[in-house]
């Protein structure tokens, strides 16, 4: 009997190593969105804090209303730099989806080719255990061992 040889199992393989670089660059990008994510909360908590330290302070100082204003109109600023950069990181972690989708499609395609393989093989396996165990009994019969 002939050994299961799949010639396109080198070419599994890369493509199975392809579709895993695209998806670490996927989880990556995910990772990208979280951190900008946790700087915006931070960024609202700390402006929150500040008003609220501002506003229950006994007195207010000119130069504190001013250091209040001038970091809120920071933290407007920041907050909608962060929300570009966030919704950037959103398009192209679509794209990266579609690119992960279209290289795990890669891998089925040829693993199914694969699979379709090794299912021929395994029943041409069966027909020739089949036909040497109907010779086998053929010549035992033939000698009167039966």
């Amino acid at each position: 009997m002939k050994k299961f040889a799949f010639p396109l199992h080198r070419v599994l393989d890369w493509r199975d190593t392809l579709a895993q670089v695209e998806e670490a660059k996927l989880e990556r990008m995910y990772g990208e969105l979280r951190a900008l994510e946790s700087s915006e909360a931070a960024l609202r908590a700390e402006r929150e804090r500040s008003e609220r330290a501002v506003a229950q302070a006994p007195s207010a100082e000119g130069f504190e209303l001013a250091a209040l204003d001038a970091f809120r109109r920071f933290a407007v600023a920041e907050h909608t730099r962060l929300e570009e950069r966030r919704a950037d990181c959103a398009k192209r972690i679509a794209a990266q989806i579609q690119v992960v989708a279209q290289k795990r499609c890669d891998v089925r395609l040829l693993q199914h080719l694969k699979d379709k393989r090794w299912a021929a093989w395994n029943r041409g396996v069966a027909r020739e255990i089949e036909t040497q165990a109907g010779e086998t009994y053929l010549a035992k019969w033939q000698r009167g061992a039966l």
